[in-house]
Formats: C-alpha cells, structure tokens, sequence
C-alpha cells in the first residue's frame, strides 16, 4: 500500500522554500520603495537649487532693465552686496520674499530650509531635511558663477547635490 500525503519533512522544506521566497518579494519591494524616496528627494533638490538660480538671475534681470531704463543699478546689485552674497562667501536664498543673506565663509553654515502651510520652501514654518546654501564666484566684470549647494539628511545617510551655472552681463 502506497503512503497518501505529505511527511513532516517534505512539508518543512516547502515552508522553507515558500518563506525565502516570500522574503525575496518582500526585499525587493523595500528596496524598491527606498529607491523611490531617495528619487523623490533628489528631484526635490535639483527643483530646490534651480530656484535659487532663478532668484538671483531674476535680481541680475531687473536690474538691467533698471539700467535699460535710465537707471543707475550695477547688475549685481542686490546680489553680491556684504549683506546679500558677497564674491566667495556663503549665502541663503528665500525664495517667499526673494532676498538674498550672507550665512558664513564656509558650506554648512546656513539654517535648513522651512515649509510653510502652502508648501513653499524659506524660512518659515516647519523644518525639513533640506539645506539650501549659495556660492557666487567672481569671474569677470561681465561674468559671475553660481554654485548652489542641496544637503539632506534621511536617516543616518547624508547626501548633496551641487549645481553651477554662469551668469553674464548682457548690457
């Protein structure tokens, strides 16, 4: 007479078989979810770094237009000031109010950035992970570069990202 079932020990190694199986799927979706903040937080940065190039070029705009117009600004007025972002220090931008303000010599001395209740990024509101820090190089009496530095923090690792972008002036 033939023996009908399964022993003990062939259903043990099935459940063994089934749980690395199941943990497999489960590593995947983890590390898959993890990818995926980690993309959302790089994105994040480079939308943060680009605005802060869109402040000071927008700053560089109006005053060539002032200029343009008669009016006597330099095209780096507002922007490389010793209380804006003088050459070679580091500085912060407030995208909310549109200002410029030294925060030290070096990188990582500027206070994170703030998310207010309408989700813009500054000063204001609630702390988040981000850092948004400036460096304005000088190159020329026509021509200047931006470096603007994004640092993060999730969990225990830390991550940057840097943007440069040269700006000139077009009058």
């Amino acid at each position: 007479m033939k023996n009908k079932g399964f022993t003990v020990l062939e259903s043990i190694v099935a459940i063994a078989i089934l749980s690395l199986s199941v943990a497999g799927v489960f590593s995947a979706v983890q590390q898959g979810l993890s990818q995926a903040i980690i993309a959302k937080d790089e994105v994040k940065a480079f939308y943060l770094a680009q605005e802060a190039v869109e402040i000071i070029r927008n700053k560089r705009d109006t005053n060539q237009l002032s200029r343009l117009g008669g009016g006597s600004n330099n095209w780096l007025s507002g922007i490389t000031d010793a209380t804006n972002c003088p050459f070679g220090k580091v500085c912060r931008a407030d995208a909310i109010d549109n200002s410029l303000t030294f925060c030290g010599d070096a990188w990582d001395s500027c206070p994170v950035l703030k998310q207010d209740s309408n989700f813009l990024y500054g000063y204001i509101g609630n702390t988040t992970n981000f850092k948004r820090e400036i460096q304005i190089e000088f190159i020329s009496a026509d021509e200047i570069a931006v470096i603007v530095k994004i640092s993060w923090t999730k969990g225990i690792i830390t991550r940057d990202f840097k943007a440069k972008t040269l700006l000139f002036n077009w009058i």
